[in-house]
């Protein structure tokens, strides 16, 4: 268990930012908007950002949390785009 963490921990985090990636595409192709809509999904792309950011620094950790936070936050997006 410890040399699966550790290999989390060493190696950048691809798979949570490509599908933090797709979440927001996917938020952004609904055409319907609205200000809670708008507002997550500002933060999911801010996220994102920082993600990007700390994979620049290594710090990989930090970066995977930060993608599947933008990761949720994208999907709250088309939630409430997605409401009447």
């Amino acid at each position: 268990m410890a040399l699966v963490l550790a290999a989390c921990a060493t190696t950048p985090p691809v798979q949570e930012m490509a599908a933090a990636r797709s979440a927001i595409q996917a938020a952004k192709e609904i055409p319907k908007t609205n200000l809670p809509a708008e507002l997550a999904l500002k933060s999911a792309e801010q996220m994102l950002g920082e993600a990007a950011e700390a994979i620049r620094q290594e710090h990989y950790e930090q970066a995977r949390q930060m993608a599947l936070a933008a990761q949720r936050k994208a999907q709250s997006a088309v939630q409430y785009k997605q409401k009447p």
